[in-house]
């Protein structure tokens, strides 16, 4: 069995010493609990897509390869559903004032990211360490992954 996280790969071996026909039935356990596995990542995937119609296109906008400060800034909004809600939602997903502020100026502002930004104009960052492109990206991820398995569990349409 294969666990995958980021750069790192775990293999799981069988124990030394079991018979040919126990080493069979660790197989078939090793085979079924990959197949396991990979359909609770399935469902995780489709049952937000169910109950709200943003999850979608988060998930959509997820798969990009190579995302930029729009992708990344429009996956942040899905998940938080309007500007008025901005309190609510920072409070729900423990998204500090300080964070979130050093994600905008990563995404907005091309003085900090270039042309990666979402904006054209120049301007002077509003935090003393913004973002760099990569962590605005892990932060985003895991505001989504947040997100979509609290639609999964108890959002509905």
């Amino acid at each position: 069995m294969k666990t995958s996280f980021g750069n790192v790969t775990l293999t799981v071996s069988p124990p030394n010493g079991l018979s040919t026909d126990e080493l069979e039935s660790w197989k078939e356990e090793q085979a079924e609990q990959e197949y396991q596995t990979k359909l609770e990542s399935q469902r995780a995937k489709l049952e937000p897509v169910f109950r709200n119609l943003g999850a979608t296109k988060v998930l959509e906008l997820l798969s990009i390869e190579n995302h930029s400060g729009e992708t990344i800034y429009k996956i942040y909004e899905l998940a938080e559903g309007h500007p008025n809600n901005r309190n609510a939602f920072h409070t729900q997903f423990a998204i500090s004032k300080d964070q979130f502020n050093r994600f905008k100026d990563a995404v907005h502002n091309p003085t900090v990211s270039g042309d990666w930004a979402r904006h054209a104009y120049e301007d002077t960052p509003k935090t003393n360490y913004p973002m760099s492109k990569g962590e605005a990206e892990v932060f985003v991820r895991q505001i989504a992954a947040k997100w979509l398995e609290y639609v999964r569990t108890f959002r509905s349409m």
